[in-house]
């Protein structure tokens, strides 16, 4: 199943402008932005092995999310003691109308990726089940059928990931 998830996938890396008629083309005289495009054929995203709820990088903006409006929330704090005679209620309240988006947000992904986190590990035997079944599947191109060698059923591309997660435990 991997080759045909490969080859209907196709990568595009290129230039975001064409060079000028006098620019030569390996060597552009100002800094080229570049774009890299990844395109997948219906077939291949049906075929692809499901992603994972929990991705680290979620977490991590949590956190720097967090650490950037303790920051922007600690010097407005500071600016604001310093500019004026102000209560203190003042001082460590106000700067939440600047911060609490970032409070908020970084909260959300931080709390949100623990959960996504748990249910991984929850999920985990059933995907290294999955994956060995996943590796297993052929595909026929002449009838547009998944099957798996032996078992005798036969389905269609858009069902594999109920087969791989559902039908074979």
């Amino acid at each position: 199943m991997p080759g045909v998830v490969a080859a209907g996938t196709t990568f595009k890396i290129g230039r975001v402008r064409m060079p000028r008629d006098r620019e030569v083309a390996d060597l552009p005289a100002v800094p080229v932005t570049r774009k890299h495009v990844m395109s997948r054929t219906q077939l291949a995203i049906w075929l692809s092995f499901p992603q994972r709820h929990y991705t680290p990088w979620a977490r991590n903006q949590g956190y720097i999310m967090l650490g950037v409006a303790a920051l922007v929330h600690l010097v407005t704090s500071l600016v604001l003691a310093m500019a004026r005679e102000s209560s203190w209620g003042e001082v460590l309240l106000a700067p939440f109308c600047l911060t609490g988006v970032f409070w908020g947000l970084g909260l959300l992904f931080v709390i949100g990726s623990y959960g996504a986190q748990k249910r991984d590990l929850a999920e985990a035997p059933a995907r290294e089940r999955a994956i060995e079944v996943w590796e297993s599947l052929h595909y026929c191109r002449r009838d547009n059928l998944v099957y798996e060698p032996g078992v005798g059923v036969t389905f269609h591309p858009s069902e594999t990931r109920q087969y791989i997660f559902g039908f074979r435990r």
